[in-house]
């Protein structure tokens, strides 16, 4: 039997040329995409370098002297007087209580925060979370009601007058600035001293205060008290320095290249015994976690792009030779 050779039909030509191109064009959307990544990441790196001239005190663009506030000399005082300083030293702590749950805490700052277990609905759905505030149930079904007040409330306890070694005081302007409590563990001593009226209602569960059967399977209405406070520790304080206190440094106009919220009150309080630079990371870190793009992430995006540059010039040049030989 005796096979007859034809030519390909015309149709088989071009279809494999439009695969060809469909294959190329599919390679170069996709490098162009990677592309815009990478100008993307660009972009929001541009608006970082922006935000540097928006630091407070000019720290960004100045250099400022760096000043221990427990070896601070009376011609170091008198030289920086109203100027932006970086002051480091040990704040000064004093006892802070709490009295409606017998609790005292040496620092600065101790709060308390009451969490309550309730129903919340979503859509056709209901569903039981830890909630620091009353969830409204009156529009709830049946058997999905909470209780209708908060048994107990938030509160905060603030030093009346805060100090670096006893000799530089800190502002009241500053203390929003002082957003590094850590959480304050509740020992079985703090359960003893609950007040009366308090006295075995409550247990200590995951360094807290727990009222309810079992907190890893909580009830409707189960409570949990935690606290947490800034004790005497080291800090590094980015502010004016007025006589013997620290103060916000005055409003800069350079302030308009970041979005509003973006910047402290014209000071930043951080914890540590820091140097400018240092101080410069922690202000990028407070105003926008991860706003700079690291330069491995531009390094990636660019090998990236080659990658597929090079494999469309792969695919191209692979699909020339096949036409080539079916022709």
């Amino acid at each position: 039997m005796v096979r007859s050779s034809l030519p390909l039909p015309t149709g088989i030509v071009i279809s494999r040329r439009s695969l060809m191109l469909s294959s190329t064009v599919k390679w170069l959307i996709i490098a162009v995409l990677g592309s815009g990544l990478v100008l993307s990441a660009r972009y929001w790196n541009n608006h970082r370098k922006r935000i540097d001239k928006s630091m407070p005190c000019n720290a960004a663009t100045e250099t400022l002297p760096v000043l221990d506030a427990e070896n601070l000399k009376a011609d170091q005082l008198a030289k920086y007087q109203g100027k932006p300083v970086l002051m480091r030293g040990t704040l000064q702590a004093d006892d802070l209580a709490d009295k409606e749950f017998g609790l005292t805490f040496h620092g600065i700052y101790l709060r308390r925060s009451i969490e309550m277990f309730q129903w919340t609905k979503d859509g056709s759905e209901y569903h039981k979370h830890w909630y620091p505030y009353v969830i409204d149930s009156m529009s709830f079904t049946r058997g999905h009601l909470n209780p209708l007040l908060m048994p107990f409330h938030d509160e905060e306890h603030i030093r009346e007058k805060i100090f670096l070694h006893g000799s530089i005081a800190v502002s009241p302007l500053l203390i929003p600035q002082f957003s590094f409590a850590h959480r304050v563990p509740i020992t079985a001593l703090d359960l003893e001293r609950l007040p009366e009226d308090l006295q075995g209602t409550f247990r200590v569960v995951h360094d807290q205060f727990f009222r309810g059967r079992d907190i890893h399977y909580p009830s409707i209405g189960d409570v949990r008290v935690h606290f947490a406070g800034i004790g005497a520790v080291n800090v590094t304080i980015l502010a004016t320095l007025n006589n013997k206190e620290l103060v916000p440094c005055p409003p800069s106009s350079k302030s308009t290249h970041v979005a509003e919220g973006h910047i402290g009150e014209s000071a930043l309080v951080v914890p540590g015994i820091l140097d400018q630079d240092e101080m410069r990371t922690a202000f990028f870190q407070s105003i926008d976690h991860g706003l700079g793009i690291p330069w491995w992430l531009y390094l990636l995006g660019v090998i990236h792009v080659a990658c597929f540059a090079v494999l469309g010039y792969f695919a191209f040049f692979t699909q020339r030779i096949r036409d080539f030989r079916s022709d």
